[in-house]
């Protein structure tokens, strides 16, 4: 008796869980179409595990026809739909591979969400001495954070500019090079600002001057106001000339229709596929390794860039991302 009502509990579980696992993947497919729906996409890569393991268990647990063909039916379905998204961008990242060097002299970015409750400014310093970055990009750089972090992140990088004023207005860029804002720079100093979103771009007066651009997006809930910030965004960067370099926390994974449609419009290269960066150790109760790629690095150009790569998370949420990159003469053209 027993082993027949957890038998029928498993069951039901697996095909409950099949049920709604497989409704989410297929409406994140059908994205384009309805587009507030493109937030399911996030979750795919969680999706299409799901997907898989259930099916395998329901095909070893479920004996009773129509109900087991049924059942199987509906979760194939949903892992059909979630590899349609997933399989293009595993198959991108192997063909957009990028090389461990770049032959000359290169610079090199880091990109780095703090976390806005991470104090503990020596931890955040340390691994942003360790990579040793001609360009540190910062999200969630908030007043204290900077007290405490500006006077020694100036030695390493004398030249900066800052935002603050709404929730996602928070950033910072140092440079080891002259910069100065360019239009699209919509940064504001004063944090009674009422803007939730800001954008800081800079150009930097290198050997071959470019545009380094950086930016914190709103979670993808709800979806119309980060689309509204990613069309912003992308404007800004259409109206800047010459190559480009674009980092930051876009709060949106790479197997999003939004964000894809993002660097179609801003005519963006992406230099970081299949790096995930969040979440980071220790600021979540139950150990997990990263499973959402939340921050990106892209480049518009003739650039050319090492594979990026993860640094430490000096106590953040995320983990920094780090790339060595190249400025070709040709891109000034472009």
């Amino acid at each position: 008796m027993i082993a027949r009502s957890l038998k029928f509990f498993t069951l039901f579980a697996l095909s409950a869980g099949a049920f709604f696992v497989s409704v989410a993947a297929i409406a994140g497919l059908l994205a384009f179409v309805v587009w507030p729906l493109d937030v399911f996409n996030h979750f795919q890569p969680i999706l299409f595990t799901l997907t898989l393991i259930m099916f395998v268990g329901l095909a070893i647990f479920a004996k009773t026809q129509p109900y087991r063909g049924f059942v199987i039916s509906i979760i194939a379905t949903g892992f059909v739909a979630s590899s349609l998204v997933i399989v293009p961008e595993v198959v991108g990242g192997y063909v957009n591979q990028r090389p461990d060097r770049v032959e000359g002299e290169t610079m090199r970015l880091m990109t780095y969400n703090i976390y806005a409750k991470n104090h503990d400014f020596d931890a955040i310093y340390a691994a942003v001495e360790k990579e040793q970055p001609d360009f540190l990009l910062l999200q969630e750089y908030w007043k204290d954070h900077r007290q405490g972090l500006s006077p020694r992140l100036e030695e390493l990088l004398p030249y900066f500019v800052y935002c603050q004023g709404g929730k996602r207005s928070f950033l910072g860029i140092y440079s080891r090079f002259p910069i100065e804002p360019i239009e699209g720079n919509d940064c504001k100093t004063a944090i009674s600002a009422e803007q939730r979103h800001s954008i800081i771009a800079v150009k930097v007066q290198a050997e071959i001057p470019f545009s380094l651009v950086t930016t914190h997006f709103d979670w993808p809930i709800p979806a119309e106001r980060q689309y509204t910030q990613m069309d912003k965004v992308a404007s800004a960067l259409n109206g800047i000339d010459g190559p480009l370099v674009v980092a930051g926390d876009f709060n949106s994974t790479p197997f999003s229709y939004a964000f894809k449609n993002f660097a179609t419009k801003s005519d963006l290269k992406r230099a970081t596929w299949m790096i995930p960066t969040w979440p980071a150790p220790p600021t979540y109760p139950l150990p997990m390794p990263p499973w959402l790629q939340l921050d990106h690095i892209m480049t518009r150009g003739n650039i050319d860039t090492t594979a990026p790569w993860r640094g430490e998370n000096g106590l953040s949420d995320h983990f920094p991302l780090i790339v060595d990159f190249k400025i070709n003469a040709e891109s000034v053209s472009d």
